[in-house]
């Protein structure tokens, strides 16, 4: 039997594990803290921009230190975003910009583990978005150079990802972000060598776990979940969606009838998980609750006109939104996946459909955002606006703070606000 100290000891630290989960909710749907916010392109947010034009609502426009395709991410009053720079991809940069100003705090500038021959359109650059927090921000680059600054800018630690565990194989770079979770990190390196699934520490960035994968070439970014009282990390990645528990790493459930679902990220609305493809009849649905090999047992639904291009599927108001390649915006129940309507978008997304107060924002390469209302019966466009994107450049991503938006082109960042 265990005696009362520690009885009580247990209950103090289960009170503190809950007392930090509630905390880490509030603060994700406060701040924009990675890779599609809280990883679902979602905020709770109201009063969001809904009209401007690039000479009217612009608060501030800023040029990066390089080129970049990460989002930016948020915390409090500090704005984060990530580039590089040089023929060789030999610099890689780290932005800080206060909210309301656009005024540089500071930059970091690191020397590249890994350079490329030479940069071109089809490789990456700055590809995964950062994770910040209280304690500061986390940048990872496709050179395998993973870092940690607190907000002053004061280097925590860092890491060589290539040097530790073999340089990263494939034509096209690595584009996978960052994932944070309370107290750690998510780093997912799925490439033509031996793929892994990696858990650091935040506070020293030290490897929790690290799990092996088979090869598998993919730019997708795993999804943080909580299910049946449990953390679990979901991954869509080229021929298999898998999910493995956060405590340890080990694989809980696959499921592998599903092709060229190797860019789009997994959603969640806690009851189904939904996959998008570049493929016809591959963009599906998953019921979660699932143990060992789950291809025959939980497939909710595959939605049959549906493809999926660079933009993440959004799970909003019981609809499910799609991307495709040439701009069409297709929007399918959430129940069983059949098309509820679709919509001709002025140009493809890069960076993936936001849900907020009712409404649901898309954010074109060529600068033009559209907002209409999130309805299952139609579509209502709200408003349509637009950024100067320079001529060869595109709106890769995008933050969210308190009546702000952040749009991200390769070198600009831009705010927008009321």
């Amino acid at each position: 039997m265990s005696s009362p100290g520690m009885r009580k000891l247990k209950i103090v630290i289960t009170l503190c594990f809950i007392q930090f989960s509630i905390w880490f909710a509030k603060s994700e749907s406060i701040n924009w803290t990675g890779f599609r916010g809280a990883g679902n392109s979602k905020t709770t947010l109201k009063k969001l921009p809904i009209k401007w034009t690039p000479d009217e609502g612009i608060l501030w426009k800023v040029d990066l230190s390089g080129f970049g395709q990460s989002s930016p991410v948020i915390w409090e009053n500090h704005v984060y975003v990530t580039s590089t720079g040089g023929k060789n991809k030999e610099s890689l940069f780290l932005d800080c910009y206060d909210l309301n100003s656009g005024k540089k705090f500071w930059t970091q500038k690191i020397e590249s583990t890994e350079k490329v021959k030479e940069v071109t359109n089809m490789i990456s650059q700055g590809a995964p978005t950062p994770v910040t927090g209280p304690d500061g921000v986390y940048v990872f680059f496709e050179s395998g150079d993973l870092n940690a600054f607190n907000h002053d800018g004061k280097n925590l630690w860092n890491r060589k990802i290539t040097r530790e565990f073999g340089q990263f194989k494939g034509g096209h770079g690595v584009g996978s972000s960052l994932v944070g979770v309370p107290n750690g990190l998510i780093l997912l390196v799925d490439h033509e060598g031996p793929s892994y699934l990696l858990c650091l520490d935040r506070k020293n960035g030290k490897t929790r776990w690290k799990t092996s994968r088979d090869p598998r070439v993919s730019w997708t970014t795993p999804l943080y979940i909580k299910h049946d009282n449990e953390e679990q990390i979901v991954i869509s990645s080229n021929g298999l969606i898998d999910c493995y528990r956060l405590k340890d790493g080990k694989k809980i459930w696959w499921f592998d009838d599903i092709q060229r679902n190797t860019v789009a990220s997994p959603s969640t609305d806690g009851n189904i998980i939904v996959a998008g493809s570049s493929y016809p009849k591959q963009s599906l649905a998953l019921r979660l609750g699932g143990k060992g090999d789950i291809t025959e047992s939980h497939l909710e639904w595959r939605a049959k006109s549906v493809t999926c291009s660079f933009a993440s599927p959004l799970l909003y108001k019981n609809v499910a939104y799609f991307i495709n390649r040439s701009g069409t915006l297709q929007a399918q129940s959430i129940k069983d996946g059949s098309q509820l309507w679709e919509y001709k978008l002025p140009d493809g997304c890069w960076a993936s459909p936001l849900g907020a107060d009712n409404k649901v924002y898309l954010f074109c390469k060529n600068g033009k955002s559209i907002i209409i209302e999130a309805s299952e019966k139609n579509v209502t466009v709200l408003s349509e606006n637009e950024i100067f994107v320079k001529e060869g450049d595109k709106v890769y991503g995008y933050g969210v703070a308190t009546k702000k938006f952040l749009l991200r082109t390769g070198k600009e960042l831009i705010c927008i606000g009321n």
